[in-house]
């Protein structure tokens, strides 16, 4: 049974699968997951079970909850917003998993990997649990060129122990000198690849941008790997890209490309 860290009300742009990870105590939530996953058998399920048994492990169950408390909050919740099922670590963590998992996360010596809008932190805190070095990036305000402090993203990743860095992407234009290079640079749910006008990205665009990594951000051999989002591509940029891509997955329009070389300007 899992108790409520805060009562529950009516969450209007939120399923109602959210609602118990999104209310409910952090121990009770992942406790659950791993209740059901006892007799595990599939590669998955092992693998889902055993980073479940880390997360209560290692996640402060009271920054948690003081979380939660805050951001549901009358005074910091938004009827009109979907950004509280973030919360919920049962669903997203579920799926960022299965993306490690194709991307053969557990099994890779240690990657340097570049996160491209990492939102709520969740796919970063997959791979830093198989031992990959994560640094996130979020878009910044505009008025202070740094992450928004306070947000829900922030205290997220802070719980999950990301790191991200402030990186605006716009077309045709190269991202900034980072620290270092990577050897995968991942981007799930993407909206960077609109312009002002919220139009999608040309081909030429998209060569722009892949160039600019090859050259200037991913190590010789380095990968991409993405989830795009639906309304932000279109069928002719998919298919172009797909035709370069060593794996697609059409229904969720994930890609991996392994050779960067063919998008060279």
């Amino acid at each position: 049974m899992i108790r409520y860290r805060v009562e529950p009300f009516d969450l209007p742009n939120v399923l109602p699968m959210h609602w118990p990870g999104v209310f409910g105590e952090f121990t009770d939530v992942v406790g659950d997951v791993i209740d059901r996953l006892e007799c595990a058998t599939t590669l998955f399920d092992q693998e889902k079970l055993r980073f479940f048994q880390h997360l209560r492990e290692t996640v402060d169950t009271g920054k948690f909850g003081a979380m939660q408390e805050l951001h549901l909050s009358p005074g910091r919740f938004r009827q009109a917003s979907d950004i509280a099922k973030y919360i919920d670590p049962a669903a997203w963590f579920d799926s960022k998993l299965r993306l490690a998992l194709r991307a053969e996360l557990h099994t890779r010596a240690p990657l340097d990997i570049l996160d491209l809008g990492t939102g709520p932190a969740h796919w970063p805190a997959v791979a830093q649990f198989y031992g990959h070095r994560v640094l996130g990036s979020d878009l910044p305000q505009r008025t202070t060129g740094q992450l928004e402090r306070g947000h829900l993203y922030d205290a997220l990743a802070d719980i999950y122990g990301v790191r991200r860095i402030p990186l605006r992407i716009s077309a045709f234009t190269p991202l900034p000198p980072l620290e270092r290079r990577f050897e995968m640079v991942t981007a799930f749910l993407a909206a960077f690849n609109v312009d002002p006008d919220q139009r999608p990205w040309s081909i030429e665009a998209w060569n722009f941008f892949l160039d600019d990594l090859r050259r200037n951000v991913l190590t010789e051999g380095g990968e991409v790997f993405m989830s795009l989002t639906r309304g932000k591509l279109t069928d002719e940029v998919w298919a172009y890209l797909s035709k370069h891509a060593a794996w697609t997955d059409d229904n969720y329009k994930q890609i991996r490309i392994l050779d960067l070389t063919p998008f060279s300007v």
